[in-house]
């Protein structure tokens, strides 16, 4: 279809009436006929009738064929027509299958569609080109250390649905593992294949590990296969350093020493190494006189949480009359009105944890609230607390019935800071007299290292889920195809200049005939 760019200088064509008007008013002059006489010649009456027959067609012609041809080309002609699309072919690897368990599965795959012309990109964010052909293959990207990608391919896909044209083909290959595939279970848009590659496989992992008091080693161990994880807790004697130590339904473990801090090898399984502190676990109670109450309920759910837990742990309670410890201890449990800065600024290399709850100087505010903590379904009921100032960059660990943080956590200079706006006390909330008090105290003092969830969860999805499902919307017929435009200038210029050559001949001719 002829389209023009700038359709108004067509009206330029009109120019044409030009050399017509000039070609009408230059009329040929009479010509003299000489007789010898005219006695002879019947009168008649005289007639003066203009001539306006053309003198030379061809060339007017051509001058109007000029000017029409020059006008198109100011337009800026182009001829628009649609011509089949190109599929844009792809192919998309999960970072984890580069590893030896699962290439060899898909490698003649991908090769013989890189062969074919398909691209391949690694499914992570910005989607990373493989080059491959017909000399490399995809084997050769295969990774010879052990490694764990943590890449959602549920949210890869979420932004492949939307960003690939409507013609696009692509095969996108994912572990079937559960780990790889989190969140919104996605849909599948025409024209994506997406293919799960199973490899049955079982995992074990050092998930931390402590000193008990009388010396032992506090091992707490995860395993997990495509149904399920546990996670087992073994007691073994601890070794000298550079040697292992057999533990029961698990692979051994090995001790390094270093200076500050032990370390603890597995030497089956996921093979991961985790720090062992070397002393016990040291945790403070400051706090006022006027908070003794506090202190009482507070000393007896920690005594039981790390009795519980069965670690070596060195509890003590300093109230403000006597001096600070010179040493620095791991967890400090602030119920005093000193501030805590000066404190922690003798240990500036140290990683304390602090817990700080209402301070005296704030307002009380009267409420007939209650906790929420995730995990605690049954209500805890709350009757004073503090206001807590916005802090954009602190955690929301715990909130009132009205949503307003309770418990928040942040981070300052390596340390570690939790703030709690009210106190453990039953005048202020009835979480002293919880039997929940103690576990939540221990999910403070050892927070779960949720990193075996993206690194040695090996649970699988379940078979009725393995495929996407497919998507549901129509893609128009016209979307295979393509428009295509071709600039007609050049030719339009090719012949105005063979029509100007012409026509110069014809003038040229003309003149030499009436020479």
């Amino acid at each position: 279809m002829l389209q023009f760019l700038n359709p108004a200088w067509l009206w330029a064509a009109t120019s044409v009436a030009v050399p017509i008007a000039i070609h009408l008013w230059n009329k040929k002059p009479p010509k003299t006929v000489q007789v010898g006489s005219i006695r002879w010649l019947q009168p008649s009456v005289s007639q003066k009738m203009s001539s306006f027959r053309l003198t030379a067609p061809w060339l007017l012609l051509l001058r109007c064929l000029l000017l029409v041809l020059l006008a198109l080309v100011l337009a800026g002609p182009v001829w628009r027509h649609q011509v089949p699309a190109v599929p844009d072919q792809r192919v998309y690897l999960h970072p984890e299958l580069l590893q030896p368990r699962y290439l060899p599965q898909i490698a003649a795959t991908v090769d013989s569609l890189a062969r074919k012309g398909w691209q391949v990109h690694q499914l992570q964010p910005s989607f990373p080109k493989l080059l491959l052909n017909e000399e490399t293959s995809i084997s050769s990207f295969q990774k010879t250390e052990a490694f764990s990608d943590s890449t959602n391919a549920w949210a890869m896909l979420r932004v492949l649905n939307r960003s690939l044209p409507a013609n696009a083909r692509a095969w996108i290959f994912s572990t079937h593992l559960l780990r790889h595939h989190r969140g919104e279970y996605p849909s599948l848009r025409a024209g994506l294949t997406w293919v799960p590659v199973s490899v049955p496989q079982t995992n074990q992992w050092l998930q931390e590990a402590h000193y008990t008091p009388s010396g032992q080693l506090l091992l707490r161990l995860g395993q997990s296969d495509e149904q399920k994880v546990t996670f087992l807790e073994r007691r073994v004697p601890k070794p000298a350093a550079g040697q292992s130590v057999s533990v029961p339904d698990a692979p051994a473990v090995q001790l390094t020493s270093h200076a500050n801090a032990d370390s603890l090898t597995l030497l089956g399984g996921a093979r991961n190494t985790i720090v062992l502190t070397k002393s016990p676990l040291q945790v403070l109670v400051r706090y006022a006189p006027s908070r003794q109450a506090d202190v009482r309920y507070l000393r007896a759910a920690l005594q039981a949480a790390l009795a519980f837990k069965g670690v070596a742990f060195a509890l003590q309670v300093s109230p403000e009359t006597q001096p600070l410890p010179t040493t620095a201890p791991a967890w400090v449990f602030w119920l005093s009105y000193e501030p805590l800065a000066p404190f922690l600024a003798r240990f500036p290399e140290n990683t304390v944890k602090t817990l700080q709850d209402a301070p005296g100087t704030a307002q009380v505010q009267k409420t007939n609230s209650w906790l929420q903590i995730p995990g605690i379904t049954e209500p805890i009921t709350l009757q004073q607390r503090t206001a807590a100032p916005e802090n954009l960059t602190a955690s929301m660990l715990w909130q009132d019935g009205f949503g307003r943080p309770l418990l928040t956590q942040h981070q300052e200079a390596g340390k570690t800071h939790y703030r709690f706006y009210s106190r453990f006390h039953p005048s202020w909330n009835a979480l002293p007299q919880n039997g929940h008090f103690p576990e939540l105290l221990l999910r403070l003092l050892f927070p779960e290292n949720p990193s075996w969830r993206t690194r040695f969860d090996t649970r699988a999805l379940r078979k009725d889920l393995e495929s996407p499902q497919p998507f549901t919307g129509q893609i128009s017929e016209t979307s295979l195809k393509t428009e295509e435009l071709l600039d007609l200038k050049l030719w339009l210029i090719g012949a105005l200049a063979l029509l100007l050559a012409l026509e110069r001949w014809l003038a040229g001719r003309k003149v030499r005939s009436k020479a």
